[in-house]
């Protein structure tokens, strides 16, 4: 009885509150200073108390600036991606579905005047402005190719190429097999806008919610690199998702001929479609798992040995381990050339012929 009194008592302070701000909820176009920009201000929800979320973006770089206007503030505070602040927004009262204002720059004290129009009026709860149509469409045109500089790996120099939230390697070396790898590993990128669905679904969702923009982490690179062999490593984290949501994959092409391979059938064994992991063959396992004592609450999981291990060529062996879940049962072997040929088909002994020990 006293939670629901309590209830009742804060409900009507708060949509008083909310009802005393300012209706900015909505989606705005206009200027800051010169530059024209498009603003958004999320409708006021009593799950998230009385902190407001927003956000904006120049229309000539198209890159969404968080706006957050924290309880008891009257001022709006933007934020880049580290969290600084870089500006405050000082607004009136909306007129006649104009906005005006000012924005201060924290540091120097200058101000710019703000002036906005509004583009689209707050629909409900449910649907909150910085996740509409009239803020992300133009977010949304397919973007460029983004060109990392080069990096240096083994000797050899590779530069990154990202689109969206995919992203791939470009080996920068001479060679028709080369040229054949860069091919395929281009063919990794989104080609269109169907194939950013996922990218642009997520973003909306995180501007609805709270005004700032979440992206999967990801990153390529090559882990191996020999006259013979490539091996380059994707990893994804998805954003909001915690250890589940990464996934890791090496990809290995023969630098001679730039075909992809297999590298799990060198041991007579196969990746599963769509990943690069399989399980041990016996011997294999028998041979690793020959001096490991697994703890007690690792016994019976995919982690006392029966589990699917990613393969990855280093530099000094061959490297198979398993993706972390949390509880430390994951295990990681490095096998030396020096020893890994008796586990080896009669393919994998002829694509290892320059690292194994010679009889």
């Amino acid at each position: 009885m006293r939670r629901f009194l309590l209830i009742c008592l804060t409900l009507p302070a708060l949509n008083s509150a909310m009802a005393a701000e300012p209706p900015v909820q909505g989606v705005w176009q206009g200027t800051l200073g010169k530059a024209n920009i498009v603003a958004c201000f999320n409708q006021p929800s009593p799950t998230q108390g009385s902190d407001r979320s927003g956000n904006y973006y120049y229309t000539r770089y198209k890159t969404p600036i968080m706006l957050s206007m924290a309880n008891g503030k009257s001022d709006w505070s933007e934020s880049d991606a580290k969290g600084d602040t870089t500006g405050t927004w000082r607004l009136g009262a909306p007129q006649g579905g104009k906005l005006t204002g000012t924005w201060t720059e924290p540091k120097s004290g200058k101000t710019l005047p703000l002036a906005l129009t509004l583009l689209e009026a707050a629909g409900d709860r449910d649907h909150p402005s910085c996740a509409s149509d009239a803020y992300n469409l133009a977010l949304e045109d397919f973007p460029g190719t983004k060109v990392s500089k080069p990096v240096t790996f083994e000797g050899k120099q590779y530069r990154n190429l990202q689109v969206g939230d995919t992203i791939t390697v470009e080996l920068m070396a001479p060679g028709d097999g080369i040229a054949k790898i860069n091919a395929q590993l281009r063919a990794v990128l989104a080609k269109n806008k169907k194939d950013l669905a996922d990218f642009y679904a997520t973003r909306r969702e995180y501007l609805g919610r709270n005004g700032f923009t979440t992206e999967d982490e990801v990153y390529a690179e090559p882990t191996y690199w020999s006259p013979r062999w490539v091996t380059v490593k994707f990893y994804r984290w998805a954003a909001g998702y915690g250890a589940s949501g990464i996934s890791i994959r090496f990809r290995t092409w023969d630098v001679k001929t730039g075909q992809e391979t297999d590298v799990w059938n060198w041991f007579g064994a196969s990746a599963s479609d769509g990943d690069d992991k399989a399980e041990l063959p016996d011997r294999l396992r028998q041979a690793l798992f020959k001096d490991v004592k697994i703890d007690a609450e690792c016994k019976g999981t995919d982690y006392d040995g029966r589990g699917r291990f990613h393969l990855s060529l280093k530099p000094e062996g061959v490297s198979f381990w398993e993706d972390s879940n949390g509880s430390g049962c994951e295990n990681d072997f490095l096998l030396p050339y020096s020893k890994v040929g008796p586990f080896l088909t009669v393919k994998g002994r002829a694509a290892l012929s320059d690292l194994l020990p010679k009889n």
